[in-house]
């Protein structure tokens, strides 16, 4: 798969809010991550991530908006069917530094995420462009 053409490329979405919008190069996979705080009083930022994808299986790490806690997602794509939109069923990982070496399993988390790709007209535009140079 090419530049632009990608499976994973473009942005998705979870039904909390939260966003990845990736970029894929062969088997590389960067991009950003921005979710809702669950604090208010913590301002939304998106992180970089960082990652791979082989066939229809992604992996990226990324930080969280909860301060020095580290999360890693592994996913699979998954389209639902001719209407549906493409989603990427994702399991996160989180760890948090600040807990006490001998407390580390109490600062695990596992949870599991649905993204649905939605409409990235930026996307599309760097998708067109790319079409035109070819």
């Amino acid at each position: 798969m090419g530049f632009g053409t990608s499976m994973f490329e473009g942005l998705w979405r979870s039904a909390t809010g939260a966003e990845i919008r990736l970029l894929q190069a062969g088997e590389a996979v960067s991009g950003t991550y921005a979710a809702i705080p669950e604090d208010a009083g913590l301002p939304l930022r998106c992180r970089m991530l960082v990652g791979t994808a082989e066939g229809d299986i992604i992996g990226f790490v990324t930080t969280s908006a909860a301060p020095l806690t580290i999360k890693s997602w592994t996913g699979r794509y998954f389209r639902p069917g001719p209407e549906g939109a493409p989603e990427i069923h994702a399991v996160c990982h989180g760890v948090n530094k600040s807990a006490p070496p001998l407390a580390m399993q109490l600062s695990v988390t596992l949870e599991t995420t649905i993204f649905t790709k939605v409409a990235d007209p930026f996307t599309a535009a760097v998708s067109d462009l790319a079409a035109l140079s070819a």
